[in-house]
């Protein structure tokens, strides 16, 4: 049998390189209810690079999505994963406030030190020509919690933000922050296991149209990648704690 060798690079802030070396056979398995995008490789915004990734499992009237930020120790706000579009199998229902159905909550401070924070974050899902767009910056006003609650990268080892400047670390306004994923349930009608997803762009920063574009990962390479930063994570964690 031969094997397929795939190799995707990832921001110099998570992993540079890495390669999957897998049997025909690992990539015939099933997984059409679930959909992996991420940023391409050395993906920028105004602000500095960025780095994220967003999960989509289709099902009986219902879209879950999660949303993670992997951009490690970042600088600025305008690195933040703030909102996505995407389209769902032409479906155009269930818009309204979300809020994470999982989710933690920080505040950096001016030092770069975390503390935990309460939440929920409020987002707001809108419908426009048939692309959702799932929205971190819906304001106060509107009942919504932006331009906090965005979604923040790790920080570095030993759990500091060394290189946040001051529109992150004692930002008031835009503390607290998501820690690093939140997962959204959304409700709506029509929708299957078999609803595809499409047409994904994130988006960051405080403010609207810092866009990037998403590149689809087969379900299985996802499933090994998520493994494998998993590991790293906690390597990392060990060697912070020794």
């Amino acid at each position: 049998m031969n094997a397929r060798r795939i190799t995707i690079s990832f921001t110099k802030n998570t992993l540079a390189v890495w390669t999957v070396v897998a049997g025909c056979s690992f990539f015939s398995l099933a997984y059409a209810n679930t959909y992996t995008f991420m940023t391409p490789g050395g993906a920028s915004v105004g602000d500095g690079p960025v780095s994220a990734s967003a999960t989509f499992v289709t099902g009986t009237n219902s879209v879950q999505v999660t949303l993670s930020n992997l951009l490690s120790n970042p600088t600025s706000a305008g690195q933040l994963l703030s909102d996505i579009f995407f389209i769902a199998g032409g479906l155009t229902s269930g818009t309204g406030s979300k809020s994470p159905s999982s989710a933690s909550y920080i505040n950096v401070a001016d030092d770069g030190t975390t503390s935990a924070a309460a939440g929920p974050a409020v987002w707001e899902l809108t419908s426009s020509a048939g692309t959702y767009h799932l929205n971190g910056l819906f304001g106060k006003g509107d009942g919504g919690t932006g331009p906090h609650a965005l979604i923040i990268g790790p920080p570095r080892a030993g759990g500091i933000y060394s290189n946040a400047n001051g529109s992150i670390a004692g930002n008031g306004p835009h503390n607290p922050f998501i820690n690093q994923t939140a997962t959204f349930i959304l409700a709506l009608a029509g929708a299957t296991s078999s609803t595809v997803i499409s047409n994904v762009i994130f988006s960051f920063g405080t403010q609207e149209g810092s866009n990037v574009a998403a590149v689809p990962i087969p379900a299985a390479v996802w499933l090994f990648v998520s493994g494998l930063i998993g590991l790293i994570g906690i390597a990392r964690r060990k060697s912070s704690a020794a």
